[in-house]
């Protein structure tokens, strides 16, 4: 991330006011420190060398003292004005992501991911020291040291040459042992975030982890991945302690040559004290912002990372939405022609020239490994994203000229991790149509194999489930869902993995199920099992580098 992200920029208009705030503070500091520099050499001088009474220094000191506080208060308003840029940053930042959760992109499966969630939360609030410490520390040390070599510079010339000279070594080396903290961050950060994201479905689950004894096993993997963070967390430190040591060596080094050729020209009668006094008081002066923001750099590292895993997907802005009525799935195709597609942060396409046509009333099975596009496919039937290049069209409308939400109305989607609201098991149903009666719901219950399990529950339809399905084990949970979709009637059904981690009853249950719907809708089965695709669809496709590729023939 670069010093200054201006994606920031964009999302926040008050890092402007305070990145203005920063150049005037910092421009006073630096008065403050060459005010002070030379007041105190020459009171040095006068009382030492020129032998100078109480009264005569007395203004001087009273100065020096007011100019120390004004330095104090201006070092104060800069981390006070951090603060209040880094609470509304957070905000902004914390809104923008909710509304790209909620409102701009409400099928990105990020938003039930424990590392999105962990960005969110203890991420953003990562970013008060980048504010209330990096930012000012950056901003004295773009300001402070040029102050500081135009007042030397006036001074002597050899002096101000040395520093010239001496000043890159500084963010040379902050800028090498800085790419290695800001990568060492990141896996720091993704290694919380797959702790995060374990957990949570850890949590989930739990009731189904305690029904199969294997409570401990998963204790034993969050303590491997506890132990992975703890790792990369010590590596990260060990970065930032060898950060120090280096650039105080850097600073210390430069600091006494600059005194060794100061001190042999004052022995020698080629200077005079006060001057130089001055020139030495005001080199460690010269590297300390240096050094202070590469240090700080350090501290606001998590934050950065954070945000920069929040900014990312909020970049990416909403879907545009079209608002034609789009045609029924159930009378014309749907064509995808010659796709690309690429998340943001991503340099390969995860689509390249992908081209498939649904005919009405077909299965078709997409097989690949995880990771290879099959859900994008989804996502871009759904309109949640849009692609690179081709198009996506129902008959010859392209979807991105049609309304989101009437084309949604089409499609039934069931999801690899489905979600469940709090409450009724009929109610978690009936969201795929909440007018149906109850005769309705029990049929899409007893169409996707739920109805014996929802029997043999304490209330039947009326027993209540927690949010996300607690109470219930996954493939219930699995076949509740199925039942949602069926619910809808679409035109369209997506099932993304329906079977994945289930075991071999529920899985052959579910595909029973599916098998035995009416052969009415379209139906598009998401999977990396070939026996499920063999056994549901009529074609199997294959993802190969981005392209979908026919490895079985129709079979009606």
């Amino acid at each position: 991330m670069r010093p200054v992200d201006s994606r920031l920029l964009r999302l926040s208009p008050g890092i402007r006011r305070f990145l203005g705030t920063c150049g005037l503070l910092g421009l006073g500091t630096a008065a403050t420190i060459v005010v002070q520099a030379s007041l105190l050499a020459w009171v040095v001088d006068a009382v030492f060398l020129r032998h100078r009474g109480w009264s005569d220094v007395a203004p001087a000191l009273v100065l020096l003292a007011a100019v120390a506080l004004l330095r104090g208060l201006l070092a104060w308003a800069l981390e006070a004005a951090g603060h209040r840029t880094a609470a509304t940053t957070t905000r902004d930042l914390r809104t923008a992501y909710a509304r790209h959760v909620l409102i701009d992109r409400p099928g990105d499966t990020s938003r039930a991911s424990g590392a999105a969630a962990a960005a969110a939360v203890q991420g953003v609030d990562a970013l008060d020291p980048y504010f209330s410490k990096y930012l000012p520390a950056l901003a004295l040390g773009l300001i402070v040291p040029a102050v500081i070599l135009v007042r030397v510079a006036f001074i002597d010339l050899l002096s101000a040459a040395i520093m010239l000279l001496t000043i890159p070594l500084i963010p040379l080396f902050g800028m090498l042992i800085g790419r290695a903290t800001a990568a060492q961050a990141r896996a720091r950060y993704a290694t919380l975030g797959r702790l995060s994201s374990h957990f949570l479905d850890i949590v989930r689950g739990l009731t189904t982890l305690r029904a199969f004894n294997r409570g401990a096993a998963q204790a034993d993997r969050i303590a491997e991945t506890g132990e992975a963070y703890r790792r990369e967390t010590m590596k990260t430190l060990r970065i930032a302690f060898l950060s120090a040591l280096v650039l105080e060596l850097a600073a210390t080094l430069s600091v006494a040559v600059i005194a060794v050729e100061i001190g042999i020209r004052l022995v020698n009668g080629h200077m005079a004290f006060a001057p130089a006094f001055t020139i030495l008081i005001l080199a460690p002066e010269l590297y300390a912002p240096l050094r202070n923001s590469a240090a700080q750099f350090h501290a606001s590292a998590d934050g950065i990372a954070a945000a920069d895993a929040l900014l990312g997907p909020i970049e990416r802005g909403p879907v545009a939405r079209g608002g034609g009525a789009p045609h029924d799935p159930r009378d014309v195709p749907i064509r995808i022609e010659h796709v690309d597609f690429a998340y943001p942060g991503r340099p390969d396409h995860i689509l390249a020239d992908a081209s498939l046509e649904l005919v009405p009333g077909e299965r078709v099975a997409v097989v690949a490994p995880s990771g290879s596009g099959k859900s994008t496919l989804a996502r871009l039937l759904l309109l949640f994203d849009h692609p690179d290049a081709g198009r996506v069209a129902i008959g010859d409308m392209d979807l991105r000229d049609v309304d989101p939400d009437a084309w949604r109305r089409h499609i039934a989607w069931v999801p690899q991790r489905p979600h469940l609201t709090s409450g009724t098991v009929a109610e978690a149903i009936a969201l795929g149509d909440p007018s149906a009666s109850h005769e309705r719901i029990a049929d899409a219950a007893r169409a996707a194999s739920a109805e014996e399990f929802i029997a043999a529950l304490p209330s039947g339809y009326a027993t209540r489930i927690g949010s996300g399905g607690t109470g219930l084990s996954i493939g219930q949970i699995r076949r509740l869902a199925l039942a949602r979709a069926l619910l809808r009637d679409a035109s369209l059904l997506l099932l993304d993995e329906p079977t994945t981690s289930l075991d071999h009853d529920t899985s052959t249950a579910i595909v029973a199920a599916i098998r035995r719907l009416p052969r009415n809708q379209t139906m598009v089965i998401i999977t990396h099992d070939p026996a499920v695709a063999d056994a549901l669809a009529d074609r199997v496709l294959t993802l190969r580098d981005g392209k979908l590729v026919q490895t079985r023939e129709a079979r009606r």
